[in-house]
């Protein structure tokens, strides 16, 4: 029994151990966010938070099964989150075609970003090559969906993190987890004092 678990745990492990486990943290300045989002709105976080927090999550694309049953779980409850005083933006490696069709999907409002050239991926610590020992499970899988819904050449996914970013520019809170399948829970997001 104990050397089956010791195989799974090591299984576990391998399926995430190289992609970078550095990231922001609690209390660390927010890197500016800056782009596109699928209305063709110029986004600038400087600006929005003059006015409101943040809510920005990372996803790796609508072909995730994972990432649609959380923005599924975002668009119940983003009336609730836009009253506790949340802007939500939603960063993804799509490219612009695939942004308006994930906005189409799932009837949004909010500002889905495509991140031109990984510059948002990269300066919040998420972005990770698509490689065989990155992504051991389901490797071409994903490398074929990536081509189909990524710019050319751009093999990188986003770890799906969540990130509250207050008015003073400071991150307040990070969901970070390399298990794709695991992500922030918006009743976590919702019971966060101001």
């Amino acid at each position: 029994m104990k050397k089956i678990l010791y195989l799974l745990v090591l299984v576990t492990l391998t399926g995430y151990a190289q992609i970078n486990e550095e990231h922001l943290k609690i209390g660390d300045n927010a890197p500016t966010i800056l782009g596109i989002d699928q209305f063709g709105n110029r986004i600038n976080s400087d600006i929005i938070l003059q006015h409101n927090k943040i809510l920005l999550l990372f996803y790796r694309g609508n072909w995730c099964p994972y990432c649609r049953r959380h923005l599924k779980a975002l668009s119940e409850n983003l009336e609730q989150l836009t009253k506790k005083g949340y802007q939500v933006l939603v960063v993804t490696p799509e490219n612009i075609e695939k942004t308006k069709e994930t906005s189409t999907l799932f009837e949004v409002n909010y500002s889905i970003i495509h991140d031109t050239d990984n510059k948002i991926m990269n300066e919040y610590l998420v972005a990770f090559d698509v490689n065989k020992q990155n992504v051991t499970n389901f490797y071409k899988f994903t490398l074929n969906k990536i081509k189909k819904y990524n710019e050319p050449d751009n093999a990188v996914l986003p770890v799906p993190a969540t990130y509250v970013i207050n008015q003073n520019g400071k991150i307040a809170f990070v969901h970070y987890d390399p298990d794709y399948k695991k992500r922030a829970s918006f009743e976590t997001i919702l019971n966060l004092s101001d």
